[in-house]
């Protein structure tokens, strides 16, 4: 019998379309780095054409609004009765894990205004897991943001000592070579790790035991 299957112009048989959901388009793109994918590597990742992606999402910023609820939801909750301290130090572990697990989301966090939108559910089960701890809505934000920053922060400067150049030499090597190691600021593997965002995490949560400020309003 013959074949009726229609065929494209290079007499190639034309199948069925690859078929990929939105949540695929959110996979590829936190794959390529949710801070710099283009729509054109995403549709490449999952082998169809640009204008495909487009059935699905209407802009690139819709995508990047996409993958940060995705991250959102991944972020691990406190157990019930759980200590204040023991909440404040899961936050920042879990805050330091999304920045290793999907690359340039700190960058977008910091450029993106809306964000931190999108943790407003993780926010509120902190803050509660603080209130059944006895600390008002301001404190908790305060202690919550405060913490967020530090480890952001400090993991885009984990960040810039991992990188390397065009030679393959990391940051961290290239800084060692321009600071003495008699210096106050001599550079060790520390750099480009966490060991340098828990000692602050670890001092922030010593403090608040004896000072918990309210986050400040303008009202």
């Amino acid at each position: 019998m013959e074949d009726t299957r229609r065929s494209d112009r290079t007499g190639r048989r034309a199948g069925r379309k690859p078929a990929f959901s939105a949540r695929d388009v959110v996979d590829a793109a936190l794959a390529e780095g949710i801070d710099h994918f283009t729509l054109s590597a995403v549709a490449g990742r999952l082998g169809v054409a640009t204008p495909a992606i487009y059935r699905l999402y209407r802009s690139r910023d819709d995508i990047v609004d996409a993958a940060l609820d995705v991250i959102a939801e991944s972020i691990r909750h406190p157990e019930i009765g759980a200590h204040w301290r023991d909440v404040l130090q899961l936050w920042s572990d879990e805050i330091w894990r999304i920045c290793e697990t999907y690359h340039g989301l700190n960058r977008v966090v910091y450029s993106y205004p809306t964000a931190f939108a999108h943790i407003e559910d993780a926010i509120g089960v902190y803050a509660a897991a603080l209130a059944a701890n006895g600390k008002s809505p301001g404190q908790a934000m305060f202690a919550l943001d405060f913490l967020g920053d530090t480890v952001m922060s400090s993991h885009l400067g984990v960040e810039a000592m991992r990188s390397v150049d065009k030679d393959q030499t990391r940051a961290l090597d290239r800084v060692r070579e321009k600071i003495s190691g008699a210096s106050a600021m001599a550079p060790d593997e520390g750099w480009a790790d966490r060991y340098f965002m828990d000692a602050k995490v670890g001092f922030v949560i010593t403090a608040l035991a004896d000072n918990w400020p309210e986050a400040p309003t303008t009202t």
